[in-house]
Order: structure tokens, then C-alpha cells, then sequence
């Protein structure tokens, strides 16, 4: 009932203003850009200001918004498989693997995923919910930005591997009316609303709302299907206003709800062994964010401030949680040569949850985190620029932690720039390592009697820490093509570990061995490699992109460590070595285009072993008319059943299928 109101309340909110006049302008179309303009991109998420991608100290890869339409995607773990050094991998039809540089995992922690600025990780075990992410309605989205590499000076805690910023465009950007509609196989149905105005001489709104609807995968079985369909709605109003030429606001606001389905593998001592689950859930939420902006000569104030709340009930932890999020920045250009950035930051969040299969203990709980950065940016000559900065953070687990910065800029000519980065990143403890209690695996039986893990979390648990050495390249091979290389060398110390403890005999509901496992921190070592992107526009219609992605581990763990037990650990050897995608944008006579994109994804060693694939995606767009597309999107065109992820609580059997759909838009 919450949601219902809160979503009435936005649409009904939204559409009581006057509409202006439908805009029928075109967006143009960024494939089709000079290699030029493409490297004069700005992007924010690296510095938190705009900066052409040429002139970036990190390695960076913008996902523009035409790159989106034409992918067929329709939700952003989809989207993100194209950037090289990001691996995404299926684990049932509502839940993705998402990493960057490695540690993947159904719980991937190390990775930042931000829309608009604003966090989107669970505090939980400091990633993100896949399943509970409604889909954007991603005809808005202005550019998706992917750092790869530390954020965590300007971004803080958990910016350890790489940070995506979602950013979607302004309501001045999206006037008018634009409907959304289609469905096939696997995507059963989805579509959206949405309709934009103006409020006053000034002021700009957009309102939509969105619904989806997946199909279960099929499993590794004949005839045979799970129960993992996914159904979601999202209603949302955008409204943003200039009260002068230097002051602006934005407020933003969304409401979301669905219906979830999965199937678990859960360990049961009565049998012995572990069941088979069908389980079906609900998650819901809505957020309030607002950001205020002054510019005044050389400083720009930023204040940005929001409310989240979410709730979700899967089987194995029921979770509800409140966000409060608030934080000011101050930028300050002086003398043409220093470039400062400093603000705070404090975030306040509280959790209620419960579970079959994890148990919190308190069952809920308050957390703090503050937060102080300053930066500077330094222009030393006309070729060479230095960044040097830190942030000092305090948590409620490890109280003070200081991550440092240091990036280096050489641009020996207007074609190429050169760059080198190091810098040190945390991933601070989480409610999961300091309070949880799951029963994990079922290990077989000794003594007559089922054995079963059962792993703790520790009141000792510290945080992960990485130092990264980063070395960039990029250069404007001519007028047509351009390169762009990333190296990196990252020391990780204080890594999740898994250490047992001396067995025990429970009798409820049967008598089974229970081997009590605590979470610790003695696992370290290094990972290395390097990504390279490449953009060739072969023709003023035909546009060449290559992608490649290498990484290698090296981790070991302490003397102390029983490394034995360790091998259930799915996030250390859940990540290719090798990954590499070829995409083709043609246009076509007639206002056709087709867009291919060719993925390999090496094979993978975690549980079980899983072999390597390819994957072939199309996508045919035809535009009759300036105001509406339509396109037929044909993905997994090479599958095998090939799974791409496994985890052991979710069914091990489902298998991405060949799917097939169709998508109208029209603008009026």
C-alpha cells in the first residue's frame, strides 16, 4: 500500500503539469561521430567534473546513450557486458555476476555502482542487488561512465576495483511524449510511458512509468524450467529548475515494486543432503534525492542530499532498510593553475532482517559513515598535469581510513596522452563479515552421521585494503580510429577468508555434524593485466569497436590459513582470464541499421568447472518516420547450454536461452 501511494503521488504529481509542445528533434546519433568528438566526451565520474575522456588520469569507458539504444538491451547488467575488463555473467533469468578486475560473485563486493551519483549497493555485503534493480527506463540514460580501477578518494569505501556512474539527462532534454512497447521470448513483455513539460519560464519536468517482464530460464534438462521469472514496475518524475543562470536544482524521485522467483539449493540434515526450493518473493522501494548547484566566478558549491528505502523477502534473509545520504562539495579554480575539490559526507543507514538460511545477530542495526576529501588538481605545464588528493573516512566497524591518491598526465601532442595513477582503496567490513550465521554446504557424511558447514561472521573482521599501480595510453591513431590502453598491477592485503573451526553435533531436527567456519582476513596477493578498446569508424556508416580484457591472479593464504576449506570461496576464481567482444554498427539505407556484437568469455574455475563461450548478439533498427524505431533484437544466437555462473545456493541447471524480441518507440 506504501508503494501504491508513493507511485500515485509521482504520476499523478507529474501529469498535472502543463505539457509543452512535443519536441521532435532527433538526438544525433554519437556511433556516427568523429573520432575526434568522441575523444572530447566529457565524463564526470573520475574527478566529480566534466573533463573530455582525452584528458582523463584513469582508465575510463563511456557507454554512450546511442550505444545503448542499438545494443537491445534491456536491462544494465546487459548493457555493461560491453565494456572491456567488466564481467558479467547470468545466474538465473533476475540475477547477475557483475565485476570489474576480478572478485567476481553472486555477491560481488568490490565494485561501486552509482546512478546519478547516488549509491545503489546494499550496505548488506556492500554490493548490488541485480534482481532488486528495476529496469531504467533507458531511453533517458545521457551515458553510462566505467572507471576501472580505485575510486575510493573521491568516492570512498568500496570504490576498490572500479566505479559505474548510471547518468541520466536533464527534463530539458526529454520534453515531449515517448512510449515504449515490446516482448518475445525470454523478454515476455515490457514497455514505458513517459511525457515531459515545462513548469514556468525556467523549469522542466519529466514523469514515466515502466513495467517488465521475464520469462524463467530453461534448465539443463529437457522440458524442464525454473521458477526464476521476474516482474517489476518503476514510476518516477524528474523535475529540474534554474532559478538563475548560475543556481540549479533537481529532484528526483522514484517508486518501484515486483514480484521475483527463484530456486534454491538448500542444505537439509534430513535427508541427508541439500533440497530443491522453489521460491517466489517480493521487493519494493522508493528514494527522494535533491541537488542543489551555485556557481559563483571560480567556485562551484554542490550539495547533494536523499532518502532511500527498500525492502525485499527472499527465503534466505528478509531484509528492509533506510538510507540517508547527505554530502556538499566545493570546487575552487585559482591562478589557471590549481584545480581544488574538497567536501564531506554523511550517511546514516538501518536495517531490520531475518532469514531461513542467514540470521543477522542484532537483527537490526544503525551504521554511521563520515567522510572528508580534498583534492587538487595541478597543472604543471602545457603538456603535464598532477592530481594528488585523499579522503579520510569513518565507519562503524573500522573507524578511520585514509585513501590517497596520486595520477599523473602527459599529453605530448594533441594525439596521444600518456598517464600513471597510484593509489590505495578499502572495502570496509559489512553487516554480512561482522554478524551473519549460514548454513552452507552440505559436506557429506562421517561417522554415520551428515555433515554440514555453517559460516559465521567475525566481530574481528578487518577491512580489505588494495594499493594499484596504473599505467593508461591513448592515442588518435588518424582521423578515423583510435586506441586505448589500460595496465594495472594491484596488492591486495586482508582479503575474505574462510577459516573452520573445531566440529560439532547438533540432534534437531536429526543428529549431523556441523563444522563451524568464521569469516577472517588471510588471503592476499596480487592481481595484473591490462584492457584495450579500439574504435575504427570504417566508413561514414560503418563503425568497428574491439575490446580485450586480461587478468591473472596470484593469491595465497597466510601460513595460518587452512587453504583446504578455502576452495569454496567463489570470488577469487569466478573471473576469466581472458574476455574479448568485436561489435559492427551499419547503417543502412532506408533508415536501417544492424548492429552485431561477437563475446568470448574464458573459462572459469570456481565450484565446478565451466568451459569458455561465445556469444552472438543482433540487432536490426528500422526508422520510417523522424519520431518512431523499430528494431528486433536476437541474442545468445550461439548458445549451447552454457552456463555462464554458478553459485551453490541457487540451482546450479539454469542455462541462458536463444531469445528473441521486438521493441517500438514513438515519440509525439
Amino acid at each position: 500500500m506504501r508503494f501504491a501511494a508513493f507511485a500515485c503521488v509521482l504520476l499523478w504529481g507529474g501529469l498535472a503539469v502543463v505539457c509543452s509542445k512535443p519536441s521532435s528533434a532527433v538526438e544525433p546519433d554519437l556511433t556516427q561521430l568523429s573520432i575526434e568528438q568522441l575523444m572530447q566526451v566529457e565524463v564526470i565520474t573520475a574527478s566529480k567534473k566534466a573533463q573530455p575522456v582525452r584528458d582523463v588520469p584513469a582508465s575510463v569507458y563511456v557507454i554512450t546513450a546511442e550505444e545503448i539504444q542499438h545494443s537491445g538491451a534491456t536491462s544494465i547488467p546487459e548493457v555493461l557486458r560491453l565494456v572491456p575488463g567488466v564481467h558479467v555473467a547470468t545466474i538465473d533469468a533476475n540475477k547477475w555476476a557483475v565485476a570489474v578486475r576480478g572478485f567476481n560473485g553472486r555477491y560481488s563486493n568490490k565494485l561501486l555502482v552509482l546512478i546519478d551519483g547516488r549509491t545503489v549497493y546494499t550496505p548488506f555485503f556492500s554490493g548490488v542487488y541485480w534482481d532488486a534493480q528495476p529496469p531504467l527506463f533507458l531511453q533517458d540514460i545521457e551515458r553510462i561512465e566505467v572507471i576501472r580501477g580505485p575510486g575510493g578518494t573521491l568516492w570512498g569505501a568500496n570504490a576498490v576495483n572500479g566505479v559505474i556512474n548510471i547518468i541520466t539527462k536533464s527534463a530539458k532534454d526529454t520534453q515531449g511524449a515517448l512510449w515504449v512497447s515490446g516482448g518475445g521470448g525470454e523478454e515476455k513483455a515490457f514497455g514505458g510511458l513517459r511525457v515531459g513539460g515545462r513548469i514556468g519560464a525556467r523549469g522542466y519536468y519529466r514523469v514515466y512509468t515502466l513495467y517488465q517482464e521475464r520469462d524463467a530460464l530453461q534448465q539443463d534438462r529437457a522440458y524442464v524450467r525454473n521458477h526464476d521469472d521476474w516482474l517489476i514496475r518503476r514510476s518516477g518524475i524528474r523535475v529540474d529548475w534554474n532559478r538563475t543562470e548560475g543556481e540549479s536544482f533537481v529532484l528526483h524521485a522514484e517508486a518501484y515494486g515486483g514480484r521475483i522467483g527463484q530456486r534454491l539449493n538448500i542444505p537439509d540434515p534430513t535427508l541427508p543432503g541439500s533440497r530443491i526450493v522453489d521460491d517466489r518473493y517480493t521487493t519494493s522501494g522508493y528514494y527522494l534525492m535533491g541537488t542543489w548547484n551555485r556557481q559563483r566566478g571560480n567556485i562551484t558549491d554542490t550539495l547533494y542530499l536523499y532518502y532511500d528505502h527498500y525492502a525485499r523477502s527472499p527465503m534466505e534473509l528478509t531484509e528492509v532498510r533506510d538510507t540517508f545520504d547527505v554530502s556538499w562539495q566545493q570546487r575552487i579554480q585559482t591562478d589557471g593553475k590549481h584545480d581544488w575539490l574538497w567536501g564531506l559526507e554523511y550517511k546514516r543507514t538501518s536495517d531490520k532482517a531475518r532469514g531461513a538460511l542467514m540470521r543477522l545477530t542484532p537483527p537490526s542495526k544503525t551504521d554511521h559513515i563520515f567522510g572528508v576529501f580534498v583534492q587538487d588538481d595541478i597543472t604543471l605545464n602545457a603538456q603535464t598535469r598532477l592530481t594528488i588528493g585523499s579522503k579520510l573516512e569513518n565507519n562503524s566497524y573500522t573507524a578511520w581510513e585514509i585513501q590517497p591518491n596520486l595520477r599523473l598526465l602527459w599529453k605530448p601532442d594533441a594525439r596521444r596522452v600518456w598517464w600513471a595513477a597510484v593509489s590505495r582503496a578499502v572495502r570496509m567490513p559489512t553487516r554480512a563479515e561482522r554478524s551473519i550465521a549460514i548454513d552452507a554446504y552440505y559436506e557429506g557424511m562421517t561417522g554415520g552421521l551428515p555433515m554440514f558447514s555453517r559460516i559465521y561472521g567475525s566481530a574481528q573482521f578487518r577491512s580489505e585494503e588494495v594499493t594499484a599501480y596504473e599505467l593508461g595510453y591513448r592515442c588518435q591513431l588518424h582521423d578515423r580510429a583510435c586506441v586505448d590502453v589500460s595496465a594495472f598491477y594491484n596488492v591486495y592485503r586482508n582479503l575474505r577468508s574462510f577459516e573452520p573451526a573445531n566440529p560439532f553435533v547438533e540432534t534437531t531436527p536429526v543428529p549431523h555434524i556441523v563444522i563451524p567456519v568464521y569469516m577472517s582476513n588471510k588471503l592476499y596477493g596480487r592481481t595484473y593485466g591490462f584492457e584495450l578498446s579500439a574504435n575504427w569508424n570504417v566508413t561514414e556508416s560503418w563503425t568497428l569497436k574491439l575490446g580485450y580484457a586480461d587478468l591473472t591472479y596470484r593469491l595465497q593464504f597466510a601460513p595460518d590459513s587452512s587453504a583446504l576449506f578455502n576452495l569454496h570461496s567463489d570470488s577469487t576464481s569466478n573471473t576469466p582470464r581472458h574476455q574479448w567482444k568485436v561489435s559492427s554498427h551499419w547503417n543502412l539505407p532506408g533508415k536501417w541499421s544492424i548492429d552485431a556484437y561477437l563475446f568470448f568469455v574464458d573459462r572459469l574455475f570456481g565450484m565446478d568447472f565451466l568451459p569458455s563461450y561465445y556469444r552472438l548478439d543482433i540487432s536490426i533498427g528500422w526508422r520510417p518516420r523522424k519520431d518512431v524505431e523499430l528494431s528486433l533484437v536476437m541474442q545468445n544466437l550461439l548458445k549451447r547450454k552454457i552456463r555462464e555462473f554458478e553459485h551453490p545456493l541457487w540451482e546450479r541447471d539454469s542455462i541462458p536461452q536463444r531469445a528473441v524480441y521486438g521493441r517500438i518507440s514513438w515519440r509525439f
